[in-house]
């Protein structure tokens, strides 16, 4: 953790702050109110008192609170009322709200005699608001305390959700770099034993061939980089590379057909995404069959998502799948990565082709751009 990230720093940070003109706002409600009081109640007792004498008389004493609310907020910081500190703290805030009152009170009664509001001398008019409004003032404190304790737990609240989102989005983006990592290995190993078989069967030229789509393909794998995402045309324009090297292997017994909607053209996938799968439902699938296999690739949008689908016509979904899938690479792996991008918006379904034979897996994405 970094100097700026420390927890002392983060506190400070998270401390609610009072401009004047919320202060200002805030205290001239019951400043109104007051006032309003104020000017019904003379003109019932028959003495009219101008709106502006009445306001200021009334005013002066909340503006003081204006004045005291952030004292009393870092006094409620400082000396916190816990179940455990309590006991010990609040004579320090008794003591704080009696002299916050007494403040209030001398300020008020200052304004009372400037305006002549009453012909008491001003130690009676101090007393007399000090003692009748010592209940009211003890309320106003602990509701200043209580409103900004309650307002610094919700920063706080904030604030640690907004961190556990970046560290939730610092760990997908690890994760996906670990499993990238797994998935390029994967596909190479996978791609360089096709090559092997074309070697030890003197395929030569095949083999030449071989080698210099996987150089294509690596290539392209080397532009990617780190980039998580890619566009569903570069998708396939990479998977295409992959078939041709796998169609080398398969020569005619190998058929494949590739059907987007160009309106998806620019809609982001996961870089990566279809290669297990292809290759899946050729070695499982497809290699087994001594004719014709046929693959097809196809992308379409429905719900807001863009649903690719990759089938075959091959062996099929072997009894015991779902336990080489979970221990299994490329699957595994590219579920994870749609996890960690899209949480549950994206899914990847397996299901069997007519009559067992052949496999079908649909894989739904978010559809943006």
């Amino acid at each position: 953790m970094s100097p700026s990230q420390t927890p002392a720093n983060e506190d400070k940070e998270s401390r609610p702050r009072f401009p004047p003109w919320l202060l200002a706002g805030v205290w001239t409600l019951p400043a109104l109110l007051s006032t309003f009081e104020t000017v019904v109640f003379s003109a019932m007792s028959g003495r009219t008192m101008p709106v502006w004498r009445a306001f200021v008389s009334e005013s002066s004493g909340w503006y003081t609170w204006a004045l005291v609310t952030p004292l009393v907020v870092v006094l409620g910081r400082r000396f916190p009322m816990r179940r455990a500190t309590w006991a010990k703290h609040a004579p320090i805030h008794l003591t704080a709200a009696v002299v916050a009152g007494a403040l209030q009170a001398l300020v008020s009664a200052a304004v009372g005699s400037l305006l002549a509001t009453s012909s008491r001398p001003l130690s009676t008019m101090f007393w007399s608001w000090f003692l009748s409004q010592l209940p009211v003032t003890i309320v106003i404190y602990v509701a200043i305390v209580g409103v900004s304790d309650a307002l610094l737990a919700r920063r706080r609240a904030e604030e640690r959700e907004r961190r556990a989102e970046r560290l939730e989005k610092e760990l997908a983006h690890a994760q996906l770099s670990a499993l990238r990592m797994q998935l390029q290995p994967h596909f190479l190993f996978n791609t360089l034993n096709a090559i092997m078989a074309l070697v030890r069967d003197v395929e030569t030229e095949r083999a030449v061939r071989a080698i210099a789509l996987l150089s294509d393909v690596l290539w392209t794998a080397m532009r990617v980089g780190n980039t998580n995402e890619t566009t569903l045309a570069d998708e396939m324009a990479f998977v295409s590379r992959y078939l041709e090297i796998e169609r080398v292997r398969f020569g005619d017994r190998l058929d494949v057909a590739i059907d987007v909607a160009p309106t998806l053209s620019t809609a982001l996938v996961p870089s990566f995404l279809l290669q297990p799968f292809v290759e899946n439902a050729l070695r499982h699938g497809l290699s087994r069959r001594r004719d014709v296999g046929h693959l097809r690739l196809t992308a379409a949008e429905q719900n807001g998502s863009v649903r690719i689908v990759v089938s075959d016509d091959g062996a099929g979904l072997a009894p015991d799948w779902e336990e080489r899938m979970a221990t299994g690479v490329g699957i595994a792996n590219s579920r994870a990565r749609l996890a960690a991008l899209y949480g549950s918006a994206a899914s990847v379904v397996l299901t069997a082709g007519p009559a067992g034979q052949g496999t079908s897996v649909t894989i739904d994405v978010p559809r943006h751009s």
